[in-house]
């Protein structure tokens, strides 16, 4: 039995560095470009962006450049 469990994880193990190698493989040469170059095109910075939560509603609202005064709470 353990014998069998033992050929059983070899040839999945075998299978799974098989799928990752074949993966890998094709596109070598365009990984190996973008770790030399960097990105392909520029990535623009996303703007700040405040969450603020109303009634269990996550919401995005910009970040100003004047601060608001706080008020107090009830």
């Amino acid at each position: 039995m353990a014998l069998f469990a033992y050929a059983l994880f070899a040839a999945a193990f075998m299978i799974a560095m098989g799928t990752i190698v074949a993966t890998i493989l094709p596109a070598s040469d365009r990984i190996l470009r973008l770790l030399r170059q960097g990105p392909e095109w520029s990535i623009d910075p996303l703007p700040p962006v405040r969450l603020t939560s109303r009634r269990g509603v996550i919401r995005q609202r910009a970040v100003t450049v004047a601060p608001q005064p706080l008020r107090a709470a009830a």
